[in-house]
């Protein structure tokens, strides 16, 4: 059973457990969010909705295999994420190179291996000359480049 949490960020469910998973080698545009309780917002990315809807109606509930290549773990604030980057096989197909090969993701070279380089870079360069997807923007923004502002909600500030 599969959860989805963003284009690239995935929940899956393991003999009870969750687990977050990362898809190796990719990064999907950022999306939005919006804390309920405080009012701010972070607005997201041009194609990030695509990226995520793609991805949803790709493994969303289904049963997949997760190949972890490594686990990760960051420290926010006062709390501890973890996370396993792999990449997600449904059915034989690999889910993380089909988000790039459809233009919904970047190949994600710091986290890409030797072996596995030419494959993503190839399909990125693929859906770059075909204007797939975020591809068919002028110059879209890689994630690890956006720096979203910060909006609060009116409703909830009161001075």
């Amino acid at each position: 059973m599969v959860g989805i949490s963003e284009g690239d960020l995935i929940t899956v469910n393991s003999y009870g457990n969750e687990i977050k998973v990362r898809l190796y080698g990719i990064a999907a545009p950022q999306t939005g969010k919006v804390d309920k309780f405080t009012g701010w917002s972070k607005p997201g990315q041009p194609y990030a909705d695509e990226a995520f809807r793609a991805l949803s109606l790709k493994v969303l509930h289904q049963q997949v295999k997760i190949d972890i290549r490594r686990t990760v773990a960051l420290q926010q604030d006062r709390e501890q994420r973890q996370y396993a980057l792999a990449v997600v096989y449904l059915e034989g197909r690999n889910i993380n190179l089909e988000m790039v090969t459809e233009g919904w993701a970047w190949a994600y070279k710091k986290l890409i291996t030797r072996n596995d380089f030419h494959a993503y870079l190839f399909a990125e360069r693929r859906a770059r000359t075909r204007k797939l997807g975020l591809w068919s923007q002028e110059s879209p923004q890689p994630p690890w480049e956006y720096q979203p502002k910060l909006r609060i909600n009116p409703r909830h500030y009161s001075p």
